[in-house]
């Protein structure tokens, strides 16, 4: 599961991910979070300049977001995460 949170606009937060221990390393989070950022790049401005989303992820969680184009924001052993967006829509 996961949900979004932010101002509709500008701004969003992807929150609660999470994928029952039992479920996990089959590729749910990751479907999860590609609907998620559908969802964003549709609702985002057109080019999404200016627009980013941000996240918390324990460290088990951070292959996961990388290999979706997050990045750390804050300093080794912190748990922010942002993705800056900037794209065209087809």
């Amino acid at each position: 599961m996961g949900r979004i949170i932010g101002d509709g606009g500008w701004y969003f937060h992807i929150a609660d991910m999470a994928v029952l221990p039992e479920h996990q390393r089959k590729g749910l989070g990751d479907a999860v979070l590609k609907h998620l950022m559908g969802h964003i790049k549709t609702h985002a401005p057109q080019d999404g300049t200016g627009t980013y989303v941000t996240l918390f992820a324990d460290p088990p969680g951070r292959k996961l977001y990388a290999k979706n184009g997050f990045v750390e924001t804050t300093p080794a052993g912190q748990m922010g995460l942002m993705m800056p967006l900037g794209w065209e829509r087809s």
